[in-house]
């Protein structure tokens, strides 16, 4: 298959927080010829960073919990998350990791191992979310953080390594970068094991 597609249109619905498009588009098929033209309504929101932080010598992980509106339909709207924000225009993802480790956790972050890049939601938004991997001392974090002209009101906290796994294992997170970055711990931490 030669995977062609055009944007055929693409017309501004609404410019606020988010902005949303009309998107009218067509493709190749997998089994020949090409799609009618259809319409898509898409979110661009810009892209994340994540940062799943721990700390090797106590064995804990720095986690943030915060309300988020788009929770608020749920009994519990207050998401354990991962530190993470948006890249603006002239920041690189790795800049705004460390930004953002500062803002919402008061972390100084040296070194960043990127463990995933992928899609949030490819069928209604163009957003993407890169996941660090840092390690830091975090005898000094905790508290709350946040910028108050965001809105922010941010608590850090700290769990063991082996206390985080159970609540991922017991499905208790519900943050998508949380859990990705989870599996992804739990995969690394699993093979640092077998080879020491």
């Amino acid at each position: 298959m030669n995977k062609k597609f055009d944007i055929v249109k693409k017309e501004s619905l609404y410019k606020g927080f988010y902005e949303m498009f009309r998107y009218s588009v067509k493709h190749n098929l997998f089994n020949g010829g090409e799609s009618d033209i259809y319409t898509r309504e898409i979110l661009e929101r810009g892209h994340a960073v994540a940062v799943f932080l721990y700390d090797p010598k106590a064995d804990e992980v720095v986690l943030i919990e915060q309300f988020r509106a788009g929770a608020a339909h749920s009994s519990n709207p207050w998401m354990v998350e991962l530190v993470a924000g948006m890249i603006d225009d002239g920041e690189t993802p790795e800049n705004v990791a460390r930004r953002e480790a500062v803002e919402e956790a008061g972390a100084h972050l040296t070194e960043l191992k990127l463990i995933a890049d992928y899609y949030n939601s490819a069928g209604g938004t163009t957003e993407t979310t890169k996941v660090y991997y840092a390690e830091l001392d975090a005898q000094n974090i905790g508290g709350i953080h946040g910028l108050d002209y965001e809105n922010e009101d941010i608590r850090v906290f700290k769990l063991s390594s082996d206390e985080f796994l159970k609540k991922l294992d017991a499905l208790e997170y519900n943050s998508g970068s949380l859990v990705v970055a989870g599996l992804w711990f739990k995969s690394h931490l699993a093979t640092h094991s077998k080879t020491t």
